[in-house]
């Protein structure tokens, strides 16, 4: 049964990240098959294989994750108990028992999870150029809100940078050059949304990744990759096609405008104004928050005594995932989601100094960072949790390559890692 049921359980990860842009609900294809197969099959596996070794890092994940879910549960229970909102939260326990699975499914080769990635950013970029080139769009944005797009695409294509990494550390030159095509790609589906938020992340990402591949890289190749990053990045922002030099210029017109009183109406100021409602809404219930429901009728009062542009008050959420969290579940809710944020950050931030010279290890782990890293980016001008996609290409990104990270140290631990890979773990 192992020999079909492993290599299954794998494909359908990377055909998650794959196909999470390019088809309608394509993020929910090889979820929905992942998590059939982890209740039909985890209890026989369990019997017939030896037990993983699960540690105390493995136990924190489970943790937060079912916390987060369940906490969000209770939001739902006090904002009235709409059962339609249960969606989301439900999501966060959801991957728990996939995460098991992937711990019970010894992988033939985890180099199917980069392929996922670097194929999702490739996609998302060609998708985008032939909705902006063909059909006209004024931004991309596949099956999704255009700001869902561009950021995920972004995130890709960072990830792709992790492929890029461990491509050249086991020197697989030709899927080297594919990675970097996905970098490329990942950024380019990003502009092609033309949603600003997401570029953020780049340069503050990028001097990340620099930084911790430079042993791997050496000093030379580290500024040849930055030299060759800041002319592309300068060339884009120089070239008016791109679209990047309009939607600044924009950005900076909104804010003059904002404070001189006038055109609230504009992108950045619709913002501003949903985040002084949020702050409001904060105000009345610090603790445990207004709720969305209960949110919504409040902010048409506000709009109503002048408070926030009427048009602001009819979003749901405040385009910030901070301020949502605080205005909608309170500190609380806040604290969830730093904890949601933060501890499977700090986990692959831990392997990655654990294997800091071993890229066959460190590279998943890098992969995994940079998802709650790019999210809270993001999270400065999105609610990405207020989407399906925002949900599902969090959380299961992170299952994915936590138990990559876990599978690939069991390898090296065992000495099944090719001998051009072995390096010291580092103390």
């Amino acid at each position: 049964m192992d020999r079909l049921l492993f290599p299954v359980v794998w494909f359908f990860s990377s055909i998650t990240l794959a196909f999470s842009l390019v088809l309608h609900n394509g993020y929910s294809l090889g979820i929905f098959v992942l998590f059939l197969l982890s209740l039909v099959f985890y209890f026989p596996l369990k019997r017939l294989n030896p037990p993983f070794e699960f540690i105390k890092l493995d136990t924190m994940l489970f943790a937060v994750l079912l916390v987060y879910g369940l906490a969000m549960m209770f939001f739902v229970y006090l904002d009235g108990w709409h059962t339609r909102e249960l969606d989301r939260p439900s999501r966060f326990i959801f991957a728990l028992p996939v995460l098991a699975l992937l711990m019970r499914c010894r992988p033939n080769n985890l180099s199917w999870l980069f392929y996922g990635v670097v194929s999702g950013a490739i996609g998302a970029f060609c998708l985008g150029l032939y909705e902006r080139l063909i059909l006209g769009y004024g931004r991309a944005h596949g099956a999704e809100h255009p700001i869902m797009f561009g950021d995920t695409s972004m995130m890709l294509g960072l990830m792709s940078c992790a492929a890029a990494f461990y491509f050249y550390s086991r020197k697989s030159y030709i899927w080297l050059a594919v990675s970097i095509v996905g970098v490329l790609c990942g950024v380019g589906g990003s502009v092609l949304s033309a949603s600003r938020g997401g570029w953020v992340a780049l340069p503050l990402i990028g001097l990340f990744l620099l930084w911790q591949s430079r042993d791997l890289l050496g000093k030379k190749n580290v500024v040849v990759v930055a030299l060759a990053a800041f002319v592309i990045v300068s060339s884009a922002v120089a070239i008016p096609q791109t679209g990047i030099q309009g939607r600044v210029m924009q950005a900076v017109d909104d804010v003059v405008r904002y404070t001189q009183g006038d055109l609230k109406e504009s992108s950045l100021g619709l913002r501003f104004d949903m985040w002084k409602g949020a702050f409001y809404l904060f105000q009345d219930a610090p603790l445990l928050g207004v709720g969305e429901y209960g949110g919504m009728v409040m902010k048409k009062e506000m709009a109503e005594q002048g408070l926030i542009n009427p048009q602001s008050a009819t979003h749901y959420h405040a385009h910030n995932e901070y301020l949502n969290a605080l205005s909608l579940t309170g500190i609380i809710g806040f604290l969830a989601l730093m904890a949601v944020y933060l501890v499977p950050l700090r986990l692959f931030l831990r392997k990655m100094r654990e294997y800091k010279n071993n890229w066959n290890v460190k590279a998943y782990a890098m992969a995994g960072a940079l998802v709650p890293m790019s999210y809270m980016d993001f999270a400065l001008s999105q609610s990405m949790f207020s989407h399906n996609i925002g949900v599902m290409m969090y959380v299961f990104p992170i299952v994915f390559f936590w138990a990559a990270v876990r599978w690939a140290e069991k390898e090296y631990a065992e000495g099944l890692a090719p001998e051009t890979l072995k390096a010291n773990k580092s103390d």
